[in-house]
């Protein structure tokens, strides 16, 4: 049976699913055009990228505009400040219809001004374009839920990650961790990482899905859990993947977190490797995220 995605509760999230803080930030400087223009031109969403762009181009006119109309510029053809406005535009997009010209020299001193300034303004949006495109990003989905079950006769963890790309990615490497809050023997509160073991942490060649397994054996932070504390805990599961893109041969890199109530128990991954009836095997998304139950096996007890 198909085991669908568990809703987090309202506030139990500091990261979302793709690893950004969710947790509000007060006090310091937050990243902004103003004091970290590089990284906020690559990494704006590109609808405020769109928007941004396109102010900056029609203010830049209504000042070039300004100018021509409070100087009194001659601009042949020219009837009023729409005309200046107008005028700016097709000099500063050097598109040059014709119809409104320069007249005398203060318009032609903007002319040359404006001119220069589009260089620079197409050259910048040219450039953060390319940049944002030309970032390579790797196409891995990750299962919505992870388990706690029994795997090969023992208890593990386990998450699936599987490749939308028809390219493979070579020399993959995965990571888990295990992060969670905990009291010092002082009394205080921290949030603690654990970096958890994998059976398999790499793969030469990563072209359809891979079954990450974290043995729960004596030395692993998850012996003898139970839902309710890991709901107590506030854990989050955290997966960092980074591999070479063989048809980019660029390292592409993405990751994902789970929350405790996004860890399942005594369940298995539904199979997604499937032949037809010619016996051609094949590979099934549909119920890549789906799970089956199976029996539990014996817990060992918390460690102490």
């Amino acid at each position: 049976m198909a085991q669908d995605k568990p809703k987090a509760r309202r506030g139990e999230r500091l990261l979302d699913a793709r690893g950004r803080a969710m947790i509000e930030r007060r006090g310091g400087r937050r990243s902004s055009l103003r004091n970290d223009a590089y990284h906020f031109l690559r990494t704006a969403s590109w609808a405020r990228i769109l928007v941004l762009a396109g102010a900056f181009f029609i203010a830049s006119n209504v000042v070039f505009a300004a100018i021509l109309y409070f100087g009194r510029a001659n601009i042949v053809n020219g009837r009023g400040f729409a005309d200046d406005f107008w005028f700016s535009v097709q000099t500063m997009a050097t598109i040059g219809y014709g119809f409104l010209l320069p007249g005398d020299g203060l318009a032609n001193a903007i002319v040359l001004v404006e001119s220069f300034f589009g260089i620079l303004l197409t050259a910048l949006i040219t450039g953060i374009v390319f940049s944002r495109f030309s970032r390579p990003s790797a196409r891995v989905m990750f299962s919505n839920v992870a388990l706690i079950s029994d795997h090969d006769g023992a208890r593990a963890l386990q998450v699936r990650m599987v490749n939308e790309r028809s390219t493979a990615i070579v020399e993959a490497t995965v990571r888990l961790y295990l992060v969670r809050n905990e009291r010092l023997a002082n009394g205080d509160a921290m949030r603690r990482v654990y970096d958890l073991p994998l059976r398999r942490a790499t793969s030469p060649v990563f072209a359809l899905s891979f079954l990450v397994v974290h043995p729960i054996d004596g030395a692993s932070p998850l012996v003898g859990v139970t839902p309710e504390l890991l709901a107590a805990q506030n854990i989050n599961l955290i997966a960092t993947f980074t591999g070479i893109d063989d048809g980019l041969a660029e390292t592409v890199h993405t990751r994902y977190v789970w929350t405790a109530s996004e860890i399942v128990f005594d369940h298995k991954f539904a199979d997604t490797i499937k032949t037809d009836d010619d016996g051609t095997p094949y590979l099934d998304l549909d119920p890549f995220h789906s799970t089956v139950p199976i029996a539990p096996i014996a817990q060992p007890p918390p460690a102490t």
